[in-house]
This record gives C-alpha cells, structure tokens and sequence, in this order.
C-alpha cells in the first residue's frame, strides 16, 4: 500500500559558497521547509552546506546532517543513498516539508541525484521540487570576468579524475573547457596543457566565494600541490592577455581543503 505524501520534498542549490549568491527561490523554500537534509563526508567532518544556510537563516530549523563518504565505489555509495532516501521519506510520511541542500546546482554532479533517482522510482507519491543554484564555475567566470561562451563559441564541462584522455579529446573540440573534480590531478595535466599550447589560456580558482578563495593564473607554477576538491579550471582558446595583467601571484602555501569537502 503506498504511503500518502501530502508535503514537498526540495531539492535545493544553494550555490557555490558565498550565501549572497543564493536564489530567492532557494531561500523561500528553506524557510517552508520543517526540516533541512544536509550532506558530509564523514563522521568526523561538517556539512558545508550547513555551514552557508545557517547564515541565511532566521529561524531555527531542524537539520539532519546525511553521511556520504568519499569513494568511487558504486556498491559502498548506493548502500548510503539508499539509507538517506528512506531517512528522507520517513520524514515527508510524518508531516512536513523536507529539503536536501547541496552547493552549486542539485543536477550537476551531485548526490542529490542520485536520491532523487531513488525517490522517485521507491516512493513514486512524494512530490519532489528541484530549484536550481549557481555552480562554481558560473560563479568562477563571473569572479575572473571570463566570458565562457560568446557567439558560436562551444563549451564542455568534465571531471578530470581519471579522465585525462578524455580531457584532451575535448580540448582539442571545444572553444572553452571547464574541469572539476581536479583533485591529485593536477601533476598530470599541467603537462598536457603545456603541449597542446594552452597552459596560458587556463586559470583555476579554488573555493570560489569563501574567504580563502585563491586564484591562480599560472598553473605551471603550480607542480606538486594539490589544490583540493572544490576548485575549477577554465581553459579558453581565445583568452585575452589583458586577463593576466593583474593576476594573483602563487600564495607560499596553498589552502588546503576544509573538512567536509565537495559535498554540499
């Protein structure tokens, strides 16, 4: 017998970190909501996305933090989504609005797809919203003032783990390149910008919107460090130079990740 859900479940980009680039839209659904589904990394970590909406919100809300740990193991994760979408669906069957927030956009690269999926095929009676968020790199190219596409320019966006041959296929196709995911990445990508000529044409920004946002405009200065999860690369062919006359220099010791990285 299938459960009556009267109540909406939201799924909501906040965006990439600062809360003033958070949608009205977002924030109207955060105050609807009687509770607040926030994903971490592990035990020992905190939600990122908890840490933005705590400062947009007024009224105390109930918020249960989603464990999600960070692996590529298919099985390990599903056992996890699987866990959140019950948790999930328990609450909207008590009463209530519910919402999952996740930074950037719920529908790019991100866990709540995943329980949507869930949700969608296990509970089919619950009504579920997504609002979209502004993503790191549209917030990325609006800090660094870098157009991403203009006229009949293309654009990819790709995850560089384990994609570095993939990623020059697509440097080779398309007029703007944008990579996530970079991770431990970096060693084995600098190389493959520099061949292709393009080592100048990249700028990568590290946790855009928060107080330690870094911008680095020469990568080749860039060998052995690890800029961490949420960072972004953006790879233009026709990038002007005036782009890089007053470009950051390389800080002496790169921000390291904060805990709870890449899960909203």
């Amino acid at each position: 017998m299938r459960a009556n859900y009267i109540k909406k479940f939201y799924g909501i980009g906040i965006g990439p970190g600062d809360p003033q680039l958070m949608t009205l839209k977002a924030l109207n659904a955060l105050k609807e909501a009687d509770v607040i589904f926030a994903p971490r990394s592990g035990e020992d970590t905190t939600s990122c996305a908890r840490a933005i909406i705590s400062k947009v919100l007024k009224k105390r809300k109930k918020i249960v933090e989603l464990k999600f740990p960070m692996t590529r193991d298919k099985g390990v994760l599903t056992a996890y989504w699987q866990k959140a979408a019950s948790k999930i669906a328990t609450a909207l069957k008590n009463g209530g609005n519910a919402a999952f927030v996740t930074i950037g956009d719920p529908l790019i690269y991100s866990t709540y797809i995943y329980l949507l999926d869930i949700l969608r095929k296990q509970f089919p009676d619950i009504k579920t919203v997504t609002i979209p968020g502004i993503s790191a790199f549209n917030a990325a190219s609006s800090r660094l003032q870098i157009p991403l596409v203009c006229g009949n320019e293309t654009m990819a966006v790709l995850p560089v783990a384990n994609n570095l041959n993939k990623v020059r296929k697509f440097l080779k196709e398309f007029d703007t390149v944008v990579l996530m995911k970079i991770g431990s990445s970096l060693n084995k990508l600098i190389p493959i910008l520099k061949e292709m000529k393009l080592i100048k044409n990249s700028i990568l920004i590290s946790r855009v919107g928060y107080p330690d946002e870094t911008i680095i405009r020469d990568l080749a200065t860039m060998k052995d460090m690890k800029p961490g999860y949420m960072s972004v690369i953006i790879i233009k062919r026709n990038l002007p130079n005036s782009l890089f006359s007053k470009g950051e220099s390389l800080p002496s010791r790169f921000p390291l990740p904060r805990r709870g990285r890449g899960l909203g």
